[in-house]
């Protein structure tokens, strides 16, 4: 293949590697601006085109952060090709070639290793040839597991009959001779089991520096597999923990039924064995001296879900929550916010990354096995500056043990990031008696967080459905009044309906709890939005911040709902950057200063800060969303509906955002357009802004039937409404009388460049 030819639509950098069935080339994405791994098999022909795509089928059902991604397979000029993620670092085989790794660090790669094949396995793939030339470790020192050429499904009963073998055809390519079992020796049938066996000869080699049967041919290493045991590892490494030894036999045992069943039975054994112990097992090498963690900081990321069906994506955000809770109440310990921490989910954890963008020293990560009332938590502390482990836990606990769980891990957590703390702080306030009620409420949380209007209608039935098993939990009160409060604020509701329930669950909440933060940021919402009582709003959010001054979202939202509406443009800055600086990767925080300075008039600043939100997440709606209003108003009209489409695409053509791209569109003279939508609008049987489509009319030039939808709109209360002072759009509209009149009963005629009086920050 010749550099600088261009496949499909990747161009040819430089090659990178050849074996023995392909070639593997440095190639740019020129559609995606990206680099990739572009791999062509040597050989023509249908066979391996067969080949290829299935690999590339293999390949691509596992979506796990340690395994390479494969993102297309294709065929160009008679070639098959696969386009997979490009990585950058070194194989284990080169690792291994430098001498023998630190125990630490050989238990952080085998976990990994056995986290990716417990994925595979999981989808019924079997690697077939786990080797170090097919694990590399990345720069930021994880692990991606590659090379699934060979991988094929698991047959659902496996067996150890010698007599049902594989094709011969089958048998010369089916892995490499050092690192099969004796079944895959034999040709016989293959199942998970198979890359057990090579994963403990890849553990033995990292541990002792050799194969344990390494001979001079490859029959000689094949018949040392059928026929010989492999030295003990305690003759090699005598300082081995014993619970590592018995690993390795297990795995290297030469019947199947003697081995762990599959990866995910060998990483649960992983995962258990302690960090401490010797720093390195080479004898004649002296210890590294332990890793001094500072206990200032902490991020705990959502963990991952290795259930069954992989349907606990709820609980496995709840209870990481919940921690964050829990340590939160320890005096001197920082525990980065949801928001910041979260930001990290499913993308490959760059440590170094995290510790500066987060600001934290110390990184707990873990995975939830739940079926049924049984739950399987297993934990790991992770030191940011040395990237290694310096705790690990499993808790194998029923359900109704979890509240008793979550102290023990807090205490654990704690104790090993600061020996002189005592305990670990006050305990979670608001916890309900009826475990059934506890996940319902993690489930209402994790639909109100996915913040579209099927995932808000579905919190309120998980939020009711945990008040029905206890009637006095009052975090669920709140977490129902935040997803009425949401439903209106998206206009996806009546406000006069939801608005009221929203006030009526937030009214129950306080009554259980008048300190509960969650309950008076809702309440001090609903007095902006609904009530338009503007001193009892940010009495609210200052009571919240009083109480707990690390809660973001009472900033962001005294900021985007009290402040900006009334014009405190300064004092909104002032709240925006400190919820920035609580949460420094929230996508909604660094939104709300886009729309900040659009409202501000200050065009240039606002699509700067909307682009830069764009760079981290092409997909985040709110960000097109306004970026596209601002470019409207900088008559880059073209552009501005383009980034308008995007986001009705992306909001699932919400009535909000198909009024925003019919506005621009008819300022940009585009009326038939504008107008179908404006129609399609106002015959909807569902619930529609009026200020939606008093948004049209402006666009198209009718301002009197504006006014007959803004006074509507006064009528039903329309949440939306309380942008009407600052808003460019109504600019030219608000010297008008009827304006004035609405503004008045909002209570928002201050002029909008009147500062308020200083205030000071709360006290604690």
């Amino acid at each position: 293949m010749n550099i600088g030819k261009t496949v499909s639509h990747y161009r040819i950098l430089e090659k990178l590697g050849q074996g023995g069935l392909g070639e593997v080339f440095l190639a740019e994405d020129t559609i995606l601006n990206r680099h990739v791994a572009l791999k062509f098999l040597t050989m023509d022909g249908p066979q391996a085109r067969k080949q290829i795509l299935d690999e590339a089928r293999a390949a691509a059902s596992i979506d796990h952060p340690y395994a390479c991604k494969v993102f297309e397979a294709g065929d160009w000029e008679g070639k098959s090709f696969i386009a997979m993620e490009f990585l950058q670092g070194d194989t284990l085989s080169e690792r291994l070639r430098a001498g023998r790794i630190p125990l630490s660090e050989v238990l952080k790669i085998a976990t990994e290793i056995s986290e990716a094949l417990a994925d595979a396995h999981e989808k019924r793939l079997v690697h077939c040839d786990l080797k170090p030339a097919n694990v590399m470790i990345v720069k930021n020192g994880h692990v991606k597991l590659m090379d699934f050429g060979l991988a094929r499904s698991a047959p659902r009963n496996t067996t150890d009959d010698p007599t049902e073998v594989l094709t011969m055809a089958q048998r010369e390519v089916a892995g490499t001779p050092a690192y099969m079992p004796p079944e895959q020796i034999r040709g016989q049938n293959l199942d998970p089991r198979t890359d057990v066996f090579a994963f403990g000869i890849v553990l033995f080699e990292m541990l002792a520096g050799v194969n344990p049967f390494r001979k001079n041919s490859a029959r000689e290493c094949m018949d040392a597999i059928l026929h010989e045991d492999p030295p003990r590892i305690e003759q090699l490494v005598p300082d081995v923990p014993s619970t590592l030894s018995g690993i390795l036999r297990r795995a290297l045992s030469k019947r199947p039924s003697d081995r762990f069943p599959s990866a995910r039975e060998l990483w649960a054994e992983l995962i258990g064995i302690p960090p401490a112990g010797p720093a390195h097992l080479n004898p004649t090498v002296p210890a590294a001296p332990p890793v001094a963690v500072e206990p200032t900081a902490i991020a705990i990321l959502p963990f991952t879900d290795f259930s069954p069906k992989r349907d606990q994506e709820y609980f496995c955000q709840g209870l990481a929550e919940e921690l964050m809770t829990a340590l939160g109440h320890v005096a001197e310990l920082r525990v980065a916010s949801r928001t910041a921490a979260f930001r990290f989910k499913a993308e490959d954890l760059d440590l170094s990354e995290i510790r500066r963008v987060l600001k934290v020293s110390a990184l707990l990560e873990g995975s939830v096995q739940k079926s049924g009332d049984r739950v399987r938590i297993s934990l790991k502390l992770v030191d940011l500056e040395s990237g290694f482990p310096v705790w690990s836990e499993r808790y194998d606990k029923t359900l109704d043990d979890i509240f008793a769980v979550q102290d023990e891990i807090s205490r654990a957590v704690v104790a090993k990031l600061r020996n002189t703390f005592t305990s670990p702080g006050n305990p979670v306030e608001g916890r309900p008696q009826n475990v059934r009620a506890y996940e319902h409420y993690l489930k209402g949380r994790f639909f109100w967080n996915k913040r579209t209007e099927e995932g808000l209608r579905q919190s309120v039935e998980q939020f009711e459905r945990a008040l029905a098993e206890e009637p006095e939990y009052a975090l669920a009160y709140s977490g129902l009044s935040d997803a009425y409060l949401t439903l209106g604020l998206q206009g996806a509701s009546p406000p006069m309906e939801v608005m009221v329930q929203a006030k009526t669950a937030a009214d129950w909440a306080l009554r259980l709890n008048p300190r509960l933060v969650e309950a008076i940021v809702s309440r001090a919402c609903l007095h902006a939005i609904f009530d338009w009582d503007w001193a009892s709003a940010d009495a609210g959010f200052a009571e919240a911040i009083a109480i707990d001054p690390m809660h973001a979202r009472a900033r962001q939202w005294r900021a985007m709902h009290c402040l900006l509406p009334l014009g405190q443009f300064e004092e909104a800055r002032q709240e925006l950057v400190r919820a920035g600086e609580l949460e420094p990767v929230s996508q909604i925080v660094a939104a709300s200063l886009g729309v900040l300075y659009f409202f501000e008039g200050k065009n240039e600043q606002a699509a700067d800060a909307l682009r830069s939100v764009l760079d981290l997440d092409r997909t985040y709606y709110l960000a097109h969303f306004f970026l596209g209003q601002v470019l409207v108003e900088q008559h880059a009209f073209d552009e501005g509906i383009a980034e308008l489409q995007i986001a009705a695409d992306l909001a699932g053509r919400s009535f909000e955002s198909i009024a925003a791209l019919a506005c621009a569109q008819a300022r940009a003279g585009r009326e038939d357009e504008a107008g179908s939508a404006l129609r399609d609008l106002e015959q909807s049987r569902q619930y529609v802004s009026p200020v939606l489509l008093a948004q049209i009319q402006i666009g198209l030039g009718n301002e009197e039937a504006a006014l007959t939808h803004l006074m509507n709109a006064v009528q039903l209360r329309s949440t939306d409404l309380i942008w009407l002072k600052v808003r460019p759009l109504f600019q030219s509209m608000r010297s008008h009388p009827k304006i004035q009149e609405i503004l008045r009963q909002l209570g928002l005629e201050k002029g909008t460049n009147e500062q308020p009086e200083e205030r000071t920050e709360p006290s604690v």
